[in-house]
């Protein structure tokens, strides 16, 4: 279809162990989209903390003044190739759907390295 995509999904499962369940949900979610659509893609799952202490995932900074605004509310969060796309919630399948294959559509992010 396009490109292979790097998704990233921003959890705060570690501050509100509750909410993994939702974590849970997206992952399916995603897995059912792309297998349906026949979209490439990583899919990867990183916590507030993890976020906060690597730096593979600086990316995940984009976030901060909607969790600084929003709180925890703002998880789970939807990265596409390092770009906040979603946030919020677990999106329906339509919307996942449109956003993923746009994405994918996209010609790739040209390396900075």
């Amino acid at each position: 279809m396009g490109n292979r995509l790097k998704l990233t999904i921003f959890s705060a499962s570690c501050c509100q162990p509750q909410t993994a369940v939702y974590d849970k949900r997206y992952i399916e979610l995603i897995k059912q989209v792309i297998e349906e659509s026949g979209i490439e893609a990583d899919i990867d799952l990183v916590t507030a903390t993890e976020a906060r202490i690597s730096l593979v995932y600086f990316f995940v900074g984009a976030i901060q003044p909607l969790y600084a605004k929003y709180g925890p509310a703002v998880a789970p969060a939807l990265f596409v190739n390092e770009k906040l796309t979603l946030f919020g919630g677990v999106p329906t399948k339509e919307k996942l759907k449109e956003v993923l294959e746009k994405a994918a559509s996209e010609p790739p992010m040209p390396l900075m390295w």
